[in-house]
């Protein structure tokens, strides 16, 4: 806007000069003009686009604050509304076999977390990362503390142990104040019948370190150290 302002300025000069001592600046005054054109509808421009990105952002957010009130409508506390969360995400989302076994669905959708979060709502399916980043989200329109994990699963195959890269995502969530772990994933992957499985939902840490081994030990909520190489030997 300065810049707009000088241009302005330098015009009304060259102005009191056409006028005081003859025609000879109108041709500067035209090339004034024209780039003074140029410096509104650029400003325009990046103006508009400015005001899109943070409308989307905004609408985005709103979206999920709404349907977080919504979700935990009629629950008071902290424990109520964390588990309304928990179950509608798991009742809601399925898990994304078509994600999973598609590479260009992986780079189209995993841009961001909000896309995530956008792609996982509008297509009711998810991986262990989209239910992880949602749940967050969510808890976050209320004021709830929440942590995604990401982390190393031990799962039962030969050959699956002591994996280089981190290949899980799940939660931390506090609740009165207490630090609680959970894993809408495998609640949706190991149900009982057409039941989302709950053990996976406030799971002892105790339990816990037995299939997931957060990347920053200090999510393992234990009071004692356990090491990559004590967890692969845990059955």
């Amino acid at each position: 806007m300065q810049q707009l302002k000088t241009l302005s300025n330098l015009e009304g000069f060259l102005h009191f000069i056409k006028y005081n001592v003859g025609g000879a600046v109108d041709k500067l005054m035209s090339i004034v003009k024209t780039f003074k054109g140029i410096c509104l509808l650029l400003l325009l421009c990046a103006t508009m686009h400015s005001n899109e990105l943070y409308s989307q952002t905004n609408t985005s957010r709103t979206t999920t604050g709404q349907l977080a009130r919504s979700i935990t409508s009629g629950h008071a506390s902290e424990e109520a509304k964390v588990k309304a969360l928990f179950l509608w995400i798991a009742n809601t989302i399925s898990y994304d076999h078509e994600l999973q076994n598609s590479v260009k669905l992986q780079k189209e959708i995993y841009t961001t977390e909000e896309n995530v979060i956008k792609h996982v709502l509008k297509r009711k399916k998810a991986l262990c990362g989209g239910y992880a980043f949602l749940f967050t989200e969510l808890c976050s329109r209320l004021g709830i503390e929440s942590k995604v994990i990401h982390g190393f699963s031990k799962k039962y195959t030969p050959g699956a142990y002591e994996n280089k890269q981190v290949d899980h995502s799940w939660n931390a969530v506090k609740i009165n104040g207490k630090w609680e772990l959970l894993d809408i994933n495998w609640a949706v992957s190991m149900k009982e019948g057409e039941k989302i499985s709950m053990y996976w939902y406030r799971t002892n840490p105790e339990h816990f370190i037995y299939s997931h081994f957060p990347a920053d030990p200090k999510w393992t909520l234990l009071d004692r150290k356990v090491s990559r190489e004590e967890f692969y030997g845990l059955k």
